[in-house]
């Protein structure tokens, strides 16, 4: 059983963040290779309330097959896996996990979560408000992306997308805050 590394949280998702730019797990949206599977297991895992603090926690880089632990790696999440994955989201502090993650790759997993966890529900609204306040504290202001952040915070029919997060890149990178 591999050690785990201590994680001073207890948001499932910023652990697992902390764990993914540890190993460094790809988060390719459109990877061919494996297709981001350690997060596609991870989401699944995080639905059925588990997480990486765990000492039964599977998934690790060193690891790629699970089948037989876990099945097939989801291609799509039903909805109440996704609205459970976006209550955990919605909680979770990014600026630990942009102080703690390393550069660009934690936007990258904010993205798959943007990305595979997207549906009508209300909770996801909630989160791209929650996420749009915390990256807004990330960027410049008075800057395009400063702006773009405002109408999703305040539910304003727009919602947090991967676009929003490659201008946040753009405009955190600006900052300097980046090593």
């Amino acid at each position: 059983m591999q050690a785990q590394t201590p994680y001073l949280t207890v948001n499932p998702f910023e652990q697992l963040c902390f764990l993914a730019s540890d190993e460094e797990w790809c988060w390719n949206l459109f990877c061919t290779t494996c297709g981001h599977s350690h997060f596609r297991y991870s989401f699944a895992e995080l639905a059925s309330g588990k997480s990486p603090a765990d000492r039964d926690w599977l998934i690790h880089r060193r690891r790629t097959r699970y089948e037989k632990q876990l099945g097939r790696w989801p291609r799509e999440y039903n909805d109440v896996q996704k609205c459970k994955i976006l209550e955990i989201c919605s909680e979770a502090d990014i600026s630990l996990i942009s102080g703690r993650c390393k550069f660009p790759d934690w936007l990258g997993y904010l993205g798959l979560v943007l990305e595979h966890m997207r549906c009508d529900h209300e909770i996801f609204g909630a989160m791209s408000s929650q996420w749009a306040m915390q990256l807004k504290k990330l960027v410049p202001p008075n800057t395009p992306v400063h702006t773009r952040l405002e109408p999703i915070m305040t539910h304003d029919n727009e919602l947090l997308n991967i676009e929003d997060l490659e201008r946040v890149e753009y405009g955190y990178s600006r900052v300097g805050q980046v090593t």
